[in-house]
């Protein structure tokens, strides 16, 4: 794994994981530590990141109000707030439209290729 703070590859993985089970690493490079998601979008996410997901894919695909989404996996034993989905839709929403236009363009592409 790279080091995202100084690009190096001399790292060690620990043999312990983050609380939401991500595993962690050390440069040797700078000594500084990281996890799987160190520098990526979701860096600072309270909560897994495929449920952060479904929340945003819910909110787009079936249009309940923020209020209900954090209801609704409530008794599951997941607590947010509205305002941490309506930041988790600002953050995914965007580059998830961003990929299935490149990917549906894509597509068109290839359809001409082989037109």
């Amino acid at each position: 794994m790279h080091c995202p703070h100084c690009s190096s590859t001399a790292t060690i993985e620990h043999s312990d994981r983050t609380v939401h089970g991500y595993r962690r690493f050390r440069c040797r490079g700078c000594g500084r530590q990281f996890n799987e998601r160190t520098g990526s979008l979701l860096n600072r996410l309270q909560v897994p990141t495929d449920v952060a997901i479904l929340v945003v894919l819910w909110c787009l695909r079936m249009k309940l109000s923020l209020r209900d989404l954090a209801e609704v996996l409530l008794p599951r034993g997941l607590v947010f707030s509205h305002e941490a989905v309506r930041d988790w839709e600002a953050k995914l929403a965007q580059r998830a439209h961003r990929g299935l236009a490149q990917r549906a363009q894509g597509q068109n592409q290839s359809e001409l290729v082989r037109g």
